[in-house]
């Protein structure tokens, strides 16, 4: 039954891509859909900030949006200005997962040839699995970095057909789009191109790399006339991102659980990969493949060095051990072939074959599969294997679930407009109440991964937050601007950052509901704040202009 369900999709184009979209919509109702919150709280200021130049006027935070290097964003200004950007967005994010699973699907044939690892593999990708610092490949919500990635996958599969030059060229476009993620696949081709130069040839070579920089020319333009390259250490910025925020882009041991989580996520797909990779071709394809995980390998060495002892500005700001992705990609890849040779010789029994698919479709956790593999190898009794097998099955199931709701990790629902919470309601009030250059003292610490910042739907500046160090790690130079502004709403929580995101926005609120209503006049006066919000019940005795379940806002320009 699954060989025929397997090898209908592999010759039916309308079956396979029918496929194609049930899955897509399966992992939109997993993963789920929030617009407006986690990197969209930067992204959809700054397109409103590009769209219309009269928002958040002094505001130096949108200085920042120019070390963007990327045209993604700037195609969805007609969309906003119709009045349709959530629509175009929540379109373009559906696209994208649809994209995904079809370039996996040809890059997985083109390795195999073997429609049920095909099958396999683009069924186990539609689920969340965790990489390295513990992002899935599929996310909940648009990026110009998930739009990329399965034009991405395609210029891999290029790569693996010979076809160099196409895959260069490929790659040069999407340079204009995600500078990051299409350097880490740059990197791979030119080491493998490195390791087969006589294979591949100089031609193929310089040839591509004339096309690929031909291609990429606006965003280098464009680089060449922004910020310098910058490689030498800033150890005390670098301090700053990572403790306050970014800990799990750039460490792979620290002792906070989430982050040796996502470590052994990482490790587990690349042990996936090398399961997989035994016993195949020395050459060829798979070669190549190899020679892609080194250089990822490579990458996230470079990663532990830059963070351990030389925190190049460069290298921080390129957050390379996203790189890891890509290990994802090819270890689920080869061991869902694994399975299907499995299938295909009858090597397992119908019970440990579905307790190892099951495991490596539906659990988070990529160490969950390697475990059962390891149970089917070592434990001898089949009834011992298959109680091992179920519980890590359930187990880990269950365990993924109980930390994605206890962290907030996981919000499942789709929610192609604005969540309407008593946080967007104020910020809504501040948009149709207040002229566009008023400036607003906001909780520092309300953003998250399904909670939007202060300034995506209120349209109106703050005098700072803590989810600007999301945009600080791009720009060393906008620590000396944040850091003043977010003591005074905060005092003493950054030097009690320790790396740990969920305590430091714990932190960060309690700083800033320390503050007194004197202590708030004071900052209002010296950064020029006319209004201010806060959380209940933490209430002030100022003249109050807005009030719902959650939130208060007041007037602050008749106290000063």
């Amino acid at each position: 039954m699954l060989k025929s369900f397997a090898d209908r999709l592999s010759t039916s184009t309308r079956h396979r891509h029918l496929f194609f979209l049930g899955l897509t919509l399966l992992a939109i109702v997993l993963i789920g859909y929030h617009f407006g919150t986690f990197d969209q709280a930067i992204h959809i200021p700054f397109l409103k900030k590009y769209a219309d130049p009269s928002l958040f006027p002094g505001d130096k935070f949108f200085d920042l949006r120019f070390q963007h290097y990327s045209y993604f964003w700037l195609l969805f200004q007609p969309f906003y200005k119709l009045g349709v950007l959530e629509i175009a967005v929540f379109a373009t994010h559906m696209l994208a997962t649809y994209l995904t699973l079809w370039a996996a699907w040809n890059l997985s044939d083109t390795l195999f040839h073997n429609p049920i690892a095909s099958t396999f593999g683009v069924l186990a990708l539609a689920f969340p699995h965790l990489a390295f610092a513990g992002f899935p490949l599929i996310e909940f919500s648009l990026l110009n970095r998930t739009f990329v990635l399965p034009f991405l996958l395609w210029a891999i599969t290029l790569f693996l057909r010979r076809k160099y030059l196409l895959a260069f060229a490929l790659l040069g476009i999407l340079y204009n789009l995600h500078v990051i993620s299409a350097n880490f696949v740059l990197a791979m081709f030119l080491f493998d191109c490195l390791i087969e130069f006589r294979t591949i040839g100089w031609k193929n070579v310089f040839l591509g790399m004339a096309l690929f920089i031909v291609a990429a020319l606006p965003v280098l333009i464009w680089k060449l006339s922004g910020s310098p390259v910058d490689l030498s250490p800033q150890p005390e910025w670098f301090s700053i991102i990572a403790r306050g925020t970014l800990y799990n882009l750039f460490y792979l041991i620290a002792p906070y659980p989430h982050i040796l989580l996502a470590t052994l996520c990482g490790l587990s797909t690349l042990a996936l990969f090398w399961i997989g990779r035994r016993g195949l071709s020395a050459s060829g394809p798979h070669q190549t493949v190899t020679n892609f995980v080194y250089a990822a390998l490579i990458i996230l060495v470079v990663q532990v060095f830059t963070a351990e002892w030389y925190p190049a500005t460069l290298i921080v700001q390129s957050q390379i051990i996203r790189a890891g992705m890509f290990i994802l990609v090819f270890g689920y890849l080869y061991f869902a072939n694994y399975l299907a040779e499995k299938y295909r010789a009858a090597a397992l029994s119908k019970t440990d074959f579905t307790f190892l698919a099951g495991t490596f479709i539906a659990v988070t956790f990529p160490f969950a599969p390697v475990l059962v593999w390891g149970f089917q190898r070592w434990i001898a009794s089949g009834r011992w294997r298959q109680l091992a097998a179920a519980g890590v099955l359930v187990g880990f199931f269950g365990f993924g679930i109980g930390i994605g709701v206890e962290y907030g990790l996981w919000y499942p629902g789709i929610y192609i407009f604005p969540h309407q919470t008593a946080w967007y309601d104020a910020q809504i009030w501040a948009r149709d109440h207040t002229p566009k250059d008023t400036l607003f003292i906001t909780p520092p610490h309300i953003w998250w991964f399904y909670e939007s910042d202060w300034r995506v739907f209120s349209e109106r500046s703050t005098v700072s937050t803590h989810s600007e160090l999301l945009e600080a790690a791009f720009a060393p130079e906008y620590i000396a601007y944040w850091k003043p502004r977010f003591e005074a709403l905060a005092p003493g929580a950054l030097e009690s950052f320790r790396g740990d995101f969920f305590e430091s926005q714990r932190i960060t609120g309690q700083a800033f509901y320390t503050l007194s209503s004197d202590q708030l006049l004071a900052v209002a006066q010296k950064y020029g704040a006319a209004y201010l919000v806060v959380e209940k019940p933490h209430l002030h005795d100022f003249p109050k202009v807005y009030e719902n379940k959650g939130f208060v806002i007041y007037d602050l320009r008749m106290e000063k």
